[in-house]
């Protein structure tokens, strides 16, 4: 008898483990602490304030280093600084992120007229609704940057020896 209430007790921990580990499994919100920043940023971003909003975009990604919307929205910032390599580098970090977040997005606005901006929701989807947008920033950003070649850099001449005598 103890024997067969040890086993249904097991059974019991098991199918209950495997009732409750889809629930678990369900996308979340971004938490709090990630999500203010990222939307006062988008929202300073939107008014022009770029050093303030890239501020905010950098405090996110220190509580979530992987975040696609604070990449994201700072690759608008850098591309607009015209730092295309940096641009590209958060795209490629975001990108390989993108699909794990579900969070919708409320609005988009353009920088510069490449790099869309995102602002998410507290609301979470079927599917990554940023991944789309980070591919769509991309190719833009690969094709502004096939048409615009690298500048060159200045070299710097050697120190002048001193003359003898």
């Amino acid at each position: 008898m103890r024997r067969s209430l040890g086993v249904a007790a097991a059974l019991l921990a098991v199918a209950s483990l495997l009732w409750v580990a889809p629930a678990l499994a369900q996308p979340r919100p971004m938490a709090e602490d990630v999500y203010t920043p990222i939307a006062k940023g988008y929202d300073l971003m939107r008014d022009g304030k770029y050093e303030a909003a890239q501020y905010e975009f950098e405090t996110a990604l220190k509580r979530d280093r992987y975040n696609p919307f604070a990449l994201n929205n700072l690759a608008a910032l850098m591309e607009k600084q015209g730092k295309m390599k940096e641009a590209m580098a958060f795209l490629t970090d975001a990108q390989a992120h993108a699909k794990d977040y579900f969070d919708k997005v409320e609005q988009t606005c353009f920088v510069g007229g490449l790099c869309a901006g995102v602002k998410p929701v507290k609301i979470v989807g079927p599917t990554s609704s940023i991944a789309a947008i980070i591919s769509e920033n991309m190719k833009k950003l690969q094709e502004k940057m096939a048409a615009t070649p690298a500048q060159p850099e200045p070299s710097t001449p050697p120190p002048m020896e001193p003359k003898k005598k």
